[in-house]
């Protein structure tokens, strides 16, 4: 039901003499005033027009006022309803009631300007009401939206997370492709060797030998593949995160440019944490890649240290490195898309921004700790599940 602002009020009473006194107090008000004298003529005019306020009688000759009522709440439940009736009784005021009459009043009305009050405050209360539904109406219209904008921009981010990781797999593709290199050339080798070999029980060595090999080649194509996936494709599951920072590890110390960097670990046991196994791998590698291309400038002597605890409710996990260090007005810029301190084509400024994000995801945090020339140190924290 809209609301207007000229109210349609609709009388029905079986007494002429009633109805006469009805019309003279209601014709002054600005409403649209209805009166008949049954309950089938009331039913036609709930059935066919709007109708906001019913003032019937109880007892029709035809149909009563009590069914009335629940017409005109079938019909539009916002519709107010009064029940005039000369026998009153408990039973019949709690069935008014219960259908949501607005009031309920007995005859001979001692006051007959009482009736208009009711009316003003059963339309004073059908405003409200109709405010609220708008108002939720409204609301639900929003948060629609809303859900719609936040289901765009979880795709986008996952879409923004599977590209970054994609252009970080450029970096460590020169070094798997020569770890994949050395054990190829073995292969051929023992291939041709076998080939030209007489003796059976060298020949057999030689095949145990390529079959050790082919076992390396498949583990680092798995890892990489694994690393590339998307994390859209995976369940949440409880993970070990020793077993994830060991596995960013491995990905980051086969690039070739970071070979000259030492890496130390010190990780507690049983750290469990319920993420996407992915999302958490791609965390390190970000952080860890990052941690040995900055120690890396200090030739030989660089060294990346990842620790991982538990304290408290939380699991605590450091990366750092003694690089360079970061300055306090950069360290304030570090976590904004796009921002990067490493050289035009040398990174794309989202890997910490994705970190960001995928820490914040899980309800953790991520803080630095850096000064020129003290190297960087990089905390993250997440809530214990229970």
């Amino acid at each position: 039901m809209q609301k207007v602002d000229r109210k349609h009020l609709l009388v029905v009473d079986d007494e002429p003499v009633i109805l006469q006194i009805l019309k003279a107090v209601f014709e002054e008000e600005p409403w649209r005033l209805t009166l008949v004298g049954t309950g089938a003529e009331a039913k036609r005019v709930l059935e066919s027009e709007r109708v906001d306020l019913l003032i019937t009688d109880k007892n029709l000759p035809d149909i009563n006022g009590i069914e009335l009522l629940r017409i005109a709440k079938a019909r539009e439940p916002l519709t107010e309803v009064i029940i005039l009736t000369g026998y009153g009784s408990l039973e019949t005021a709690l069935a008014a009631m219960e259908l949501d009459a607005f009031d309920y009043v007995l005859k001979p009305l001692n006051n007959v300007f009482d009736i208009r009050k009711k009316a003003r405050q059963a339309f004073a209360k059908q405003d409200v009401a109709l405010e609220n539904r708008s108002l939720i109406l409204e609301l639900q219209e929003k948060n629609a939206a809303l859900a719609v904008a936040l289901d765009e921009a979880r795709s986008l981010q996952a879409e923004l997370i599977q590209s970054e990781k994609l252009a970080g797999i450029g970096t460590l593709a020169a070094g798997i492709a020569h770890e994949i290199s050395s054990p190829l050339f073995g292969i051929m080798g023992l291939a041709e060797a076998i080939a030209d070999e007489g003796d059976l029980a060298l020949a057999q060595a030689y095949a145990r030998d390529i079959v050790e090999y082919c076992r390396s080649v498949r583990d680092i194509v798995l890892e990489l593949s694994s690393y590339s996936r998307s994390a859209n494709n995976e369940y949440l599951t409880t993970v070990e995160l020793s077993r994830v920072v060991q596995d960013a590890l491995r990905l980051v110390e086969r690039s070739s440019d970071v070979r000259a960097v030492q890496f130390e670990t010190d990780l507690e046991p049983d750290l469990l944490l319920h993420v996407r196994t992915n999302e958490l791998q791609q965390v390190f590698v970000n952080l860890v890649r990052n941690a040995a291309e900055a120690a890396g400038e200090n030739g030989s002597g660089g060294v990346v240290k990842v620790a991982a605890g538990r304290s408290g409710t939380q699991v605590w996990a450091t990366v750092s490195d003694n690089g360079p260090g970061i300055d306090l007005e950069k360290q304030k810029l570090i976590f904004d898309p796009f921002y990067t301190t490493k050289p035009p084509g040398k990174g794309t400024g989202l890997g910490l921004n994705i970190v960001y994000r995928i820490v914040t995801k899980y309800r953790g945090t991520i803080s630095i700790d850096s000064a020129p020339g003290r190297g960087a140190t990089f905390e993250l924290r997440f809530p214990i599940e229970p």
